[in-house]
């Protein structure tokens, strides 16, 4: 690494190309801030900011070469819009089936929402559009509870439930997501990814990286299935994704209100290579796998089937 270059720095706030001069990083945009580094290697630098009196770090994306500002967790920056994201898995409370529904992001999470609001008012979705309306209608969201709003004396005699789904497909799942469907899930992390490999390479690294802000889940789309299920209250039922539909027909009595109003599928599972999947059992979703072992007792088994 020479002593004099351009790099491209990525932070959720602010994306500039920088000049790096000895120890010195200095932006190149119109805002002209400068930092000291304290410490280089090839994939990772430490940052004093004086002005800010602010200690940072960078990570570098290979498959963009890009390097992304971390905070001081050295973990991904994420502006939550969602208030209730950093304090442990969200649920929904189905009071005519005495049920409390913890939503693990990209494992029916729409689903179990709309069916709950479909059987209590017969809510519909009113929008058509290639991202899932539901979560940008104020009515369905303000439905959606904080972990610490949960009540124990209320909700303690309901039936707790949460969903598991295959990892790997929970992986391909959201890589297609954010690929055509919620293009602005992940950016400005993902802008410059221009071909599946990339943006699959780099989908890993944002997971490794929201990992190090563990235990607070500042992206609960990078989060791992266990660590929602390590944030709940208690957990009474799990069901696996392909028998959900069935569990809501046999144990709610109704057709479950799919709210999902596109199917691309332009990223598949054809898509991953095996160093992928290794790759994913290293970072916080390998415990994923260990799910069925960990609540084996608790999955929901179709008497019908």
């Amino acid at each position: 690494m020479s002593n004099n270059q351009i790099i491209r720095v990525v932070a959720y706030h602010f994306q500039a190309d920088c000049e790096i001069q000895g120890d010195r990083l200095t932006r190149t945009d119109s805002c002209p801030d400068q930092a000291q580094i304290l410490s280089r290697s090839e994939t990772a630098m430490t940052l004093w900011w004086p002005k800010y009196r602010s200690l940072e770090y960078l990570h570098r994306n290979p498959a963009t070469d890009e390097w992304i500002l971390l905070n001081s967790r050295r973990g991904l920056h994420f502006l939550c819009t969602d208030p209730h994201a950093r304090e442990g898995t969200r649920f929904i409370v189905s009071h005519e089936h005495k049920t409390v529904g913890y939503l693990v992001a990209k494992n029916a999470c729409s689903t179990l929402l709309g069916t709950a609001l479909h059987e209590h008012n017969g809510y519909t979705i009113r929008e058509t559009g290639a991202q899932n309306p539901i979560w940008r209608d104020g009515y369905a969201c303000s439905q959606v509870r904080g972990h610490a709003s949960y009540n124990a004396e209320k909700l303690g005699s309901y039936r707790h439930i949460i969903t598991y789904r295959n990892p790997v497909d929970r992986f391909v799942n959201l890589c297609n997501y954010a690929w055509c469907i919620a293009a602005n899930l992940l950016l400005p992390y993902t802008a410059a990814c221009k071909d599946k490999r990339c943006f699959i390479e780099t989908i890993l690294l944002l997971i490794k990286l929201n990992d190090r802000n563990y235990p607070d889940p500042f992206e609960v789309h990078l989060q791992s299935q266990y660590n929602h299920f390590l944030f709940t209250h208690r957990i009474d039922t799990v069901i696996r994704i392909e028998e959900f539909s069935d569990y809501i027909r046999k144990e709610w009595g109704c057709e479950p209100y799919n709210c999902n109003v596109d199917n691309k599928n332009e990223l598949t599972a054809d898509d991953l290579i095996p160093e992928d999947i290794e790759q994913l059992k290293q970072t916080s979703w390998g415990k994923d796998w260990l799910i069925p072992q960990y609540y084996g007792n608790l999955f929901y088994k179709n008497a019908n089937k």
